[in-house]
């Protein structure tokens, strides 16, 4: 299977029910060791200003946006998905002009207004061990699709999956649960 590095995975209606069920994932790392990816859909009950204060870092004007919830992979941790006009050493390439930060450095950039200028926050990821995404799609867990930066930085999380499939001429409220079974 080639990378889906940068693409974006939609849960089929079967996952409904399961910590996967009506996600858009941002995928910013696949390849023969497993695969990594953000949920940009589901907005996580802590906004950026709470999450600065409890770093002790000051909040940014628009601090209030809310945080994503990442994933069920280490739910405590923060993960920056944010565009590369800035990055830091632990920074990861993660798509056309993405990049993947893990650091506080990044946080505390973001707080001073030095950081960049597109960036979405997450508690946790979503992960796949090795051939553990293939697997599922072998099952047609999952489609694939291009991913936006309007997409990610710019649409509110409850609007993100339906235009993501809609612009694939799907609507998933028409799909029934057995929906993508080979």
């Amino acid at each position: 299977m080639e990378s889906l590095a940068g693409q974006f995975l939609i849960s089929m209606p079967k996952l409904r029910g399961s910590p996967f069920g009506d996600s858009l994932i941002y995928m910013w790392s696949h390849d023969e060791e497993g695969a990594q990816g953000l949920l940009i859909n589901r907005p996580h009950e802590l906004t950026l200003t709470k999450v600065l204060h409890q770093l002790d870092l000051p909040s940014p004007l628009c601090a209030d946006t809310r945080v994503a919830d990442g994933g069920p992979v280490e739910p405590q941790r923060g993960f920056i998905l944010h565009t590369d006009e800035v990055q830091v050493d632990s920074s990861e390439r993660a798509g056309a002009g993405l990049v993947m930060s893990f650091s506080r450095e990044i946080l505390e950039m973001i707080a001073t207004g030095q950081g960049p200028k597109r960036h979405l926050v997450a508690l946790g990821y979503a992960g796949w061990g090795p051939g553990q995404l293939e697997e599922e799609f072998a099952y047609s867990d999952w489609l694939t699709a291009p991913s936006s930066l309007d997409t990610i930085f710019e649409l509110p999380f409850e609007e993100r999956l339906d235009r993501v499939a809609g612009e694939m001429g799907i609507d998933l409220r028409l799909l029934g649960a057995d929906a993508g079974y080979a």
